[in-house]
């Protein structure tokens, strides 16, 4: 990895030295739990790092200059930035100048002009030969750690001490991992399976306590609870009020500290919840009002007083139902500060590069982005993106399409199929879970619950049992002749295990496509 050997060099110099060093991470989960992972590590070998990380609506994102200012007089001599840093060139001189050095671990897609910083760990940098580039920032910071480690016994530091094993931040790496929604292939697909091991059997307080309020029971977890239970509400901190408090209740040794940290974060996870319903609602009315979606290739709505820490969120869920690159943006006092989401076909910092004349500052990766943007200049950052989006997309990208990884019969699902698939986890972003296709399959049961369905369904001779969630509309019925696209799972009841469908979507088997 570009830049290792220098970060590795310039942070035993500091340790040697016991220079003061403040881990500067971002304020979303894989900013917070790659921080973690490094003031962790630091704290075990010795050294007495301190952490800082920017407050979202008064800060913002990335380094600024007021807090480099006040580091600098506390006496840090370097500052090593987590999941930001890469576009902050001023910022980073100003530290230089100020005496502090920088060490930039950033996943994020990096400038023509890079920051001079002692070192940069990004795998999207050009000279960069690593070759998995899809790290989130929690995976680089571990990197670090690994590189780190090597040297440090190189130079003699375990001489009296055993190296730590460092397979113990596994927990807090496949945390930001999963909840940063990067590619589960891969680097990532070996520190995710490992690490849900380790998050499964953690004995760190703070995970304890954050399992407890998600209502985590023990015992393995799978990807989609770390993706649904446990970041959102570690993520809640950083868009509600300070991701500070989750380094602390990830790195303290105090269960009463990690149990007060993580009903914060339990707290926050709600009132997020009910802003970014709120906030969704208006954008939706937005988006009907205007009534031209059908003629539009992208989405950009806007608003004053929308809550920065649900706009990325907003603009997911705009995205799923409306299959557009996607644009939200809250203002205040006339500048605006947004998340963009997009869709195969559309990368999203290129097409926010050719706005670049038109915004404040922008940034992100190929799925997703943000930006600012003073009010005046709203309309016509609306019309340049739509005109970016209709150079790059066809009307055939803005279909949602269901992929099918096979068509088979009902006679092939067995248990050991079900087994086999069980290697290919965890599933997630980049390794979805295989979905299935069966034609001409009869319904002949049904039985609602709240919110959902269960049908008994046979193709041939073979019946099997399926389950519909959040698919009370389902528009089946006994009799029914129908294609039905499902994931297999084992379901077991009173001691005995049976193929279960979970179905993904259904359609009549009289369907022709025109």
């Amino acid at each position: 990895m570009a830049g290792m050997e220098a970060a590795v060099n310039r942070l035993v110099h500091a340790l040697e030295r016991k220079e003061l060093i403040c881990v500067w991470g971002d304020y979303d989960v894989d900013g917070t739990t790659g921080a973690a992972t490094l003031v962790s590590f630091l704290r075990e070998i010795g050294a007495e790092p301190f952490y800082y990380v920017p407050h979202r609506i008064e800060e913002g994102y990335g380094l600024n200059s007021e807090a480099i200012g006040e580091l600098s007089s506390r006496g840090v001599r370097l500052i090593v930035t987590v999941d930001c840093g890469v576009s902050n060139y001023d910022e980073v001189e100003l530290a230089r100048r100020l005496g502090t050095d920088a060490l930039i671990v950033d996943h994020h897609e990096p400038p023509d002009h890079l920051p001079p910083a002692v070192a940069i760990l990004n795998p999207h940098r050009l000279d960069c030969p690593f070759p998995d580039k899809g790290l989130s920032a929690a995976g680089l910071a571990f990197y670090l750690v690994i590189g780190l480690r090597a040297k440090l016994r190189e130079v003699g530091w375990f001489q009296s001490s055993q190296p730590p094993d460092i397979r113990r931040h596994l927990d807090l790496v496949a945390l930001g991992t999963v909840a940063d929604m990067v590619p589960l292939r891969g680097v990532n697909r070996i520190l995710v399976r490992r690490g849900l091991e380790e998050l499964a059997n953690s004995k760190r307080p703070g995970i304890l306590a954050l399992k407890a309020v998600a209502g985590v029971s023990t015992g393995a977890l799978s990807a989609g609870q770390v993706a649904f239970q446990l970041g959102p509400r570690i993520n809640a901190a950083g868009r509600m009020d300070a991701g500070l408090k989750v380094v602390e209740m990830l790195t303290t040794h105090s269960e009463e500290v990690a149990a007060r940290i993580a009903q914060e974060l339990d707290e926050h996870n709600r009132e997020r919840q009910g802003m970014e319903k709120r906030v969704l609602q208006e954008a939706l009315s937005k988006v009907e009002e205007s009534g031209s979606l059908k003629e539009c290739y992208s989405i950009v709505v806007g608003q004053e007083g929308w809550h920065p820490g649900v706009l990325g969120i907003v603009a997911s869920r705009l995205v799923e139902r409306y299959h557009r690159p996607t644009v939200v943006v809250g203002f205040h006092n006339g500048l605006g500060k947004g998340s963009a989401r997009s869709i195969r076909g559309f990368h999203m910092v290129e097409g926010l590069r050719g706005c670049a004349a038109i915004l404040e500052k922008f940034g992100g990766h190929e799925s997703a982005g943000g930006l600012s943007v003073q009010w005046a200049k709203f309309p016509l950052f609306s019309a340049r993106f739509e005109e970016i989006a209709r150079d790059c997309l066809t009307p055939d990208h803005l279909v949602s399409l269901l992929e099918i990884d096979a068509e088979v019969d009902f006679s092939a699902l067995d248990l050991a199929l079900v087994r086999e698939l069980e290697a290919l986890k965890p599933f997630g972003v980049g390794n979805p879970e295989p979905v299935f296709m069966t034609r001409d399959v009869e319904v002949s049961e049904r039985r609602d619950f709240n919110g959902g369905c269960r049908l008994r369904l046979r193709h041939g001779s073979r019946f099997l049992g399926a389950v519909a969630f959040r698919r009370g509309d389902l528009m089946v019925q006994p009799g029914d002749k129908i294609d039905v696209a499902y994931r297999v799972t084992e379901n077991e009841w009173s001691g005995t295990s049976t193929v279960e469908l979970r179905l993904v979507d259904a359609r009549s088997s009289s369907y022709r496509p025109l």
